[in-house]
């Protein structure tokens, strides 16, 4: 007769991590055609580079882009930016030629740009990635504005600064995860938006090799 308690059954146990990031990857919808499409505030913003931009002719339209809520003081308790760094290091050379990021302040009065320049050049913030400051009502503006796209369960009175906000700002299509989510699935879900090439007007045929043609691949039944 077996022992079964001699028996040892060797399981690797999930962790919180792990199952957190598969909950996530799960239940967080694809991006959507939000409500109100594309209808942003075009309100006046400038970049810790000094330039200044409005928010959706400049920085939304025609471009697929992350955005996230952020006050330098904040950092000390969520360091929502140390997040967002991950997602800049994985996207490469995508960054601000594929994908643009911006962080926008939540705090202006403190966070002027002087000081977050000061902050792009300590942490090396790369290319692409802009920390914008907007008007104090504009930034609540802004934020309502992405609220929109957020589920019940996500949304609440003021500025969500744990979730982050993509979309293609070229056909309205957004979508949004939780700050410290897996960068590499933030990557993934940015993919699906970028845009791709146009199909050219000659159509690659796929199926059974057309046997009339002089030129084919006779160890395949493919022609593509």
């Amino acid at each position: 007769m077996n022992n079964k308690k001699d028996q040892k059954v060797s399981a690797h146990p999930i962790s919180k991590m792990e199952l957190r990031d598969l909950l996530v990857k799960a239940l967080l919808p694809p991006p959507t055609q939000g409500r109100g499409g594309n209808q942003f505030p075009d309100v006046g913003v400038t970049s810790h580079t000094g330039k200044a931009y409005r928010f959706y002719s400049d920085l939304i339209r025609d471009k697929v882009v992350l955005v996230q809520f952020m006050s330098i003081d904040s950092q000390k308790h969520f360091p929502s930016l140390e997040h967002i760094s991950q997602i800049a290091q994985r996207l490469g050379d995508k960054l601000g030629n594929e994908v643009s990021l911006y962080s926008i302040t939540t705090d202006p009065e403190k966070d002027t740009v002087e000081r977050l320049a000061a902050y792009a050049g300590e942490h090396g913030i790369p290319a692409g990635w802009h920390l914008l400051r907007p008007s104090e009502d504009d930034s609540k503006t802004i934020s309502g504005r992405f609220a929109r796209h957020l589920s019940r369960h996500h949304h609440h009175e003021g500025i969500n600064m744990r979730m982050v906000h993509y979309g293609n700002g070229s056909v309205g299509l957004w979508g949004a995860f939780a700050t410290d989510a897996d960068p590499d699935m933030a990557v993934t879900r940015l993919g699906w938006l970028q845009n791709g090439s146009p199909a050219g007007s000659g159509i690659k045929r796929a199926g059974p090799v057309d046997l009339t043609r002089l030129k084919k691949d006779k160890h395949s039944n493919r022609d593509v």
